[in-house]
């Protein structure tokens, strides 16, 4: 715990950031709950709902990371700039998102792959080269886990090996997401118009929204695992294996257009 308010104090960014997303969610909650109308059968503030989350979650994260690079950087005033100014760009990206993803919910319109108007292309345009920048200062918030070895960031071998894992899976995810905007669909197989209630996945195609979940979200649960079974060494390894495995194994059944209800059905 105190570890914790440690990493949300070193980082006022990305906790702002991510405390401000998670208070976004409830009032995109609160909105849900008093507008009917809808984009393609669904909710209207689903989607800024499950961003403000998601992004909420990932800015908490990067602060809890921060204390580690914060240490490394100590003294050296270049280190401490690259840490600030990629915490800085990543969360101003974020909040670019998020504000276009809940006015185009506003303006009852679909934030993703709506490219009809001008306006709506051009919105959608931005936000790609939003995402694109801040997956882009992700890498320099990033790159220490990866040039330092344990010894230099102070961190236990697994721990480490935890969030390097993490963040591969979190740019992997995010080619993903790179993929669903160059395809203009987030389906593989047919239209995928059946879909989970709320997270949207398809129920009869494969899903790349499934693929880009678990990649994004590997940088919390590896590292979370390796914290969670640092004195159990072989079976922390393990488990972070068995999370990369599945991974690739979503990658591989939605290629092949496979939805993740049929899978779990048979």
């Amino acid at each position: 715990m105190r570890y914790m308010l440690k990493g949300l104090r070193s980082n006022s960014w990305t906790t702002y950031t991510g405390v401000a997303h998670l208070a976004l969610f409830v009032l995109f909650a609160g909105l849900s709950l008093a507008d009917s109308r809808t984009v393609d059968g669904v909710d209207n503030w689903f989607k800024p709902m499950k961003f403000a989350l998601s992004i909420g979650v990932f800015a908490l994260t990067l602060s809890l990371l921060t204390p580690i690079l914060l240490e490394w950087a100590r003294e050296d005033k270049r280190r401490l700039r690259r840490v600030r100014l990629s915490s800085a760009v990543i969360s101003l990206m974020l909040w670019g998102e998020i504000l276009f993803i809940g006015g185009q919910a506003a303006r009852g319109v679909a934030s993703h792959f709506n490219i009809y108007t001008a306006l709506d292309g051009a919105i959608y345009s931005a936000m790609g080269l939003m995402i694109l920048t801040s997956t882009v200062m992700t890498g320099l918030f990033a790159a220490p886990f990866f040039l330092e070895s344990p010894d230099s960031l102070r961190l236990k071998p697994l721990l480490l090996s935890g969030i390097r894992w993490g963040f591969v899976l979190f740019f992997l995810g995010s080619i993903a997401g790179g993929v669903m905007s160059s395809m203009l669909t987030h389906s593989v197989g047919d239209a995928g118009l059946a879909r989970i209630p709320f997270l949207g996945w398809s129920l009869t195609a494969g899903d790349i929204r499934l693929v880009h979940f678990a990649g994004l979200h590997g940088i919390q649960v590896l590292p979370v695992l390796a914290l969670l079974l640092s004195t159990r060494v072989a079976l922390g390894r393990l488990l972070m294996a068995a999370y990369i495995g599945l991974f690739i194994g979503t990658v591989a059944i939605t290629t092949a257009g496979i939805s993740i209800a049929r899978l779990i059905s048979v």
